[in-house]
């Protein structure tokens, strides 16, 4: 964060923040609270007005908004959900992020589309449909544990076993 910038820039792959922290002068980490822009807007109206900040929103795709702006430079910490990169964009490593947590629904994926091409039998073509449909469903049980909430004030979430 820099003084007098209401604005702190946000990562190119951010999804989702789960938490972001600033280093105050004493060493402390200090975190601040995740609220809607709207609540950040009104509690800090003149957005010359500076303070130590307590809470952030997502302003647009780019920025996040602090409240109230920040009186001096702190070193920040953000931790959040990332974009995973493009499946073409693993082409020297050999692996990405899907090939990595889901290659059940990526393999059966990509079966299923080239039986459907191929003009296969309907009931090998059921069989991948059903595989593919049981990589999916690992992937988002997967996707939904990772809840936008800060653990730090609300908690780890639990959901019950299905």
């Amino acid at each position: 964060m820099t003084a007098s910038n209401k604005y702190l820039a946000s990562p190119s792959d951010f999804l989702a923040p789960f938490s972001l922290s600033f280093t105050k002068a004493s060493g402390d980490a200090e975190f601040l609270e995740f609220k809607d822009v709207d609540f950040v807007q009104t509690f800090n109206p003149n957005g010359s007005a500076e303070g130590l900040p307590r809470y952030y929103a997502i302003f647009d795709i780019n920025n996040f908004l602090i409240g109230p702006t920040p009186d001096t430079g702190y070193a920040v910490e953000l931790h959040y959900y990332y974009r995973p990169a493009s499946l073409t964009a693993g082409s020297d490593s050999g692996t990405t992020w899907l090939s990595e947590n889901a290659p059940t629904a990526m393999l059966y994926g990509a079966l299923l589309e080239a039986y459907v091409y191929m003009k296969g039998e309907q009931d090998v073509m059921a069989l991948y449909q059903q595989l593919f449909a049981q990589g999916l469903q690992g992937l988002k049980q997967f996707g939904e544990s990772k809840e936008v909430t800060d653990q730090y004030r609300t908690g780890m979430l639990i959901r019950p076993k299905q």
